[in-house]
């Protein structure tokens, strides 16, 4: 199963704000996003930025309800390690995301591909936006559904960097992997930007539970928003 180009994926902490809205919310998002980024609720998401910091803290309980889309399990490898491989398998997800694995435990890439492996499960792999080019094209070797190139430091915080250039230079280096580009996706322009510039889809989380916690209309219509702009 390859995602089609471009593509949308939304990012939401399993059981946010709370376990029935969550649910109503992962039903109605199916035929609008092409696949989804279930977060996994944690005591210390260090990548993230406030807004998302909060809403890790407001979970009472998880809930691994799932859209009808490819569905990607996104947790920090230093709080869960092997444990999600099992539930992801047991719930249909693709494959499980740790922003920190590459960066902060490279030493476990070769667990978590095998385990991966032993569960049926695609391998995917976050990147940050100055990542080695060695390891871009070691990574092209594992054959993951995706890599995830984070555009800025923290989820939710746009800087001054030049995110087009990292885009292209992992294009460059690895012409045929699939480029998710995420981290404070917030307008229809830039989402323009991000395809103009090679990503083959974008993921948007902070923009969407901000829309979210006004209510779902908002939030459907921002989505509809960034859908548009892809094509």
């Amino acid at each position: 199963m390859t995602l089609p180009r471009p593509a949308l994926g939304v990012y939401l902490i399993a059981g946010w704000p709370d376990v029935s809205t969550y649910r109503d919310v992962v039903r109605r998002l199916e035929g609008v996003i092409d696949f989804f980024e279930m977060g996994i609720p944690t005591k210390n998401p260090k990548y993230d930025g406030p807004f998302i910091r909060r809403a890790h803290g407001e979970i009472t309980t998880a809930d691994f309800s799932r859209p009808r889309v490819p569905t990607y399990l996104m947790a920090y490898w230093e709080d869960y390690q092997t444990h999600l491989f099992k539930i992801a398998s047991e719930i249909g997800a693709r494959g499980v995301l740790f922003p920190d694995l590459l960066i902060d435990f490279p030493n476990a890439l070769e667990e978590y591909v095998e385990m991966s492996k032993r569960h049926g499960l695609s391998t995917v792999f976050f990147i940050p936006g100055k990542f080695p080019y060695r390891l871009a094209r070691a990574l092209v070797d594992l054959e993951p559904d995706f890599i995830y190139l984070g555009l800025y430091a923290a989820t939710g915080i746009e800087l001054p960097v030049y995110v087009e250039r990292n885009i292209k230079i992992l294009k460059s280096i690895a012409p045929d992997v699939y480029v998710v580009a995420g981290f404070a996706v917030d307008t229809p322009k830039k989402v323009e930007m991000l395809i103009r510039a090679g990503a083959d889809a974008v993921v948007v989380g902070t923009a969407f539970m901000k829309k979210l916690a006004a209510g779902f209309g908002d939030a459907l219509d921002f989505l509809q928003s960034l859908k548009k702009a892809l094509t």
